[in-house]
């Protein structure tokens, strides 16, 4: 097992192990209802989150670039520079690749932009387009099955 997950971590990129062993130990813990909105225009999906005061919380790892709006709220995200607090009206251009954490400080509204060309409409198949599949960092059998079906949730 243990030379399983060394083999695993080493896959990842360093600057993610923290993120990933932070949301294998949130997994372990009761998990918050935050519910996503989809909404659709020519070319373009939003997906929004409502984040309750005191969550944390980390993000899917985005396989192209996308804008992050944080519509009302306070909230602190890790970014390239460290971890730093965003308000209501900011928004973030996250590069492909990137993987976050973060915490509300107030209940938060994030919206995430991105390209829909051919103007899907299904959310899981959106979420499998717009980010990629993260690995497994210590999970026992049942909680790795936990994460997908939260990320099934989360895509739905």
């Amino acid at each position: 097992m243990l030379a399983e997950l060394q083999k695993t971590e080493a896959a990842v990129p360093a600057h993610h192990l923290p993120i990933y062993r932070l949301e294998a130990e949130l997994l372990r813990l009761p998990q918050v209802d935050m519910p996503v909105e989809h909404d659709f225009c020519s070319g373009l999906y939003a997906r929004t989150m409502r984040i309750p005061a005191g969550t944390v919380l980390t993000g899917a790892v985005h396989a192209g670039e996308c804008f992050m709006v944080i519509r009302s709220g306070d909230i602190v995200i890790t970014t390239d520079n460290g971890a730093r607090e965003f308000t209501g009206g900011d928004i973030v251009k996250s590069k492909a690749g990137t993987k976050r954490a973060g915490v509300a400080l107030t209940d938060t509204v994030l919206t995430t932009f991105h390209p829909n060309p051919d103007d899907k409409t299904d959310p899981i198949a959106l979420w499998q387009r717009f980010t990629v599949s993260a690995p497994v960092l210590g999970l026992t059998p049942s909680q790795r099955l936990l994460q997908r079906i939260l990320a099934e949730l989360e895509a739905a």
